[in-house]
């Protein structure tokens, strides 16, 4: 049973290689040519869903899905629609939201679910954690997705050349990042995964004893570890650095070109769309969306298409390849500012020019002149960032006011920062016209990972919601 088990694994690995070629000869393609496939998935999805998920033959009731579809027609649903409806939403009857819960919380490896389908679960960032399933094709098409990211960084495993890869993630096979790089661990490479959740002096240490060639983290923590090579106490010499699932600020790709010499490479994904939505080629003009296997629409709050150049206010995601669990229209709240010139290698593919994180970081603050203000979380990072006394933060915004928790540098002043912050934090909200609360600053050794968050951290968060404002 374990020979046919690694056997399976093999083949959903090799399919994924063989679906990367595919999808090479897309990068070829003209503009028209990828909106007609496009087009052309879209219909076959929608049509695939209607027939075969109850949840999406209701939706779909008044809808004429046997002919082109135009995606704005179509409804948007979100998490809460999915998760309320979740053994009718999905298109094979035995999958059940219940067992499939008892399966993932049973994982200790890249295990299937009656031998054909992978599960996976989000953070539950937003309260509610979601459940995505890919039967084995599917798998390895986000497979496909991942080494494509691996080729745009010049990363091509094989036997010849073995590369030792470095990933820093969550280190549960509940959640993408892990599940997938085991996937892909068929001796290819020489994979190292370590826990997002382990100290710095722990990574430092590891990372030390193996010597990636590769490194992919969250930027959070390759900025850390990039102070932990400039201060002697970490020595390696990757020749790729990957960065992943957070936002990534001007600070943290300062920290790890200055340590390492290299330009990091950034890579967009998400559970929903099978990880690997983007990633930056080495012109690095910004994140190429692969827009054969994802539609992403950036909207403003009323849902409005916004034009490339313009920061929208959340996403809606369409999966083109996942026929198991069709994800159609998705609300997602990251904000993206799309590139409005292609990129000069070529390729037909989008661009994003910019992460700003996600709508619900934005902090909303009582107005001098009533209402309320949102705060983006940039103001946050633009004040906090310039303070070379700061090694890492985070902003929380509760009901007693904004707590800045801070690692200071060795040999700076506690009070002189905690008074610089507060100063220029209150300058920048009074000039948005906000009403500035208390701030309070308190110094820390280490700012904790949450592992329920899959280790990520999140620079800044409002534990008070618009509504409680008013």
């Amino acid at each position: 049973m374990r020979t046919g088990y690694a056997f399976k694994r093999l083949q959903d690995a090799a399919r994924a290689f063989f679906i990367q070629r595919k999808l090479d000869a897309h990068e070829r393609w003209t503009r028209e040519e990828l909106l007609r496939y496009q087009r052309e998935r879209l219909s076959l999805l929608v049509a695939h869903a209607a027939r075969h998920s109850p949840f999406y033959r209701e939706l779909y009731g008044n809808i004429r899905t046997n002919r082109g579809i135009l995606i704005e027609d179509l409804p948007i649903i979100d998490k809460s629609a999915m998760m309320d409806n979740f053994d009718r939403f999905v298109t094979d009857p035995r999958l059940k939201l219940s067992e499939l819960q008892a399966h993932v919380g049973r994982l200790t490896r890249d295990e299937y679910y009656r031998g054909e389908y992978r599960v996976t679960t989000t953070s539950g960032s937003s309260g509610m954690k979601g459940v995505f399933v890919f039967d084995r094709k599917e798998w390895s098409t986000a497979l496909a997705g991942l080494i494509r990211c691996g080729s745009y960084m010049r990363v091509s495993p094989s036997l010849l050349h073995r590369w030792k890869i470095s990933t820093i993630a969550a280190d549960s096979p509940a959640h993408v990042t892990d599940r997938m790089s085991e996937s892909t661990d068929v001796g290819l490479t020489r994979a190292q995964r370590l826990s997002a959740t382990s100290g710095i002096g722990d990574l430092a240490g590891a990372l030390n004893a193996f010597q990636p060639e590769l490194l992919g983290a969250y930027p959070s923590i390759a900025a850390l570890l990039a102070e932990e090579q400039r201060e002697g106490r970490l020595d390696i010499h990757p020749r790729v650095v990957a960065t992943f699932a957070e936002m990534r600020t001007g600070d943290m790709q300062r920290k790890i070109q200055e340590s390492w010499g290299v330009v990091p490479f950034n890579a967009y994904g998400m559970t929903e769309a099978g990880i690997a939505v983007g990633v930056d080629c080495s012109l690095h003009r910004g994140m190429h969306v692969f827009e054969d296997l994802v539609i992403l629409e950036v909207v403003d709050e009323r849902n409005n298409a916004v034009s490339d150049g313009s920061p929208g206010h959340k996403l809606l995601v369409t999966n083109l390849f996942n026929f198991t669990q069709p994800i159609i229209r998705y609300e997602v709240s990251d904000m993206l500012t799309m590139s409005r010139a292609p990129c000069p290698c070529g390729r037909p593919f989008r661009l994003i020019a910019a992460v700003e994180g996600r709508s619900d970081d934005i902090v909303y603050l009582r107005g001098a002149g009533g209402g309320d203000v949102p705060v983006h979380p940039n103001h946050f990072h633009d004040i906090l960032e310039t303070l070379e006394e700061i090694k890492q933060y985070q902003v929380v915004h509760e009901e007693k006011g904004i707590t800045i928790s801070a690692v200071l540098r060795p040999g700076t002043s506690g009070e002189e920062t905690a008074n610089r912050i507060k100063e220029r934090l209150r300058a920048a909200l009074e000039s948005l016209g906000a009403l500035c609360p208390d701030i309070h600053v308190r110094f820390v050794d280490g700012i904790p990972r949450d592992a329920r968050q899959m280790g990520k951290l999140k620079l800044v968060r409002s534990n008070i919601s618009v509504e409680s404002m008013t």
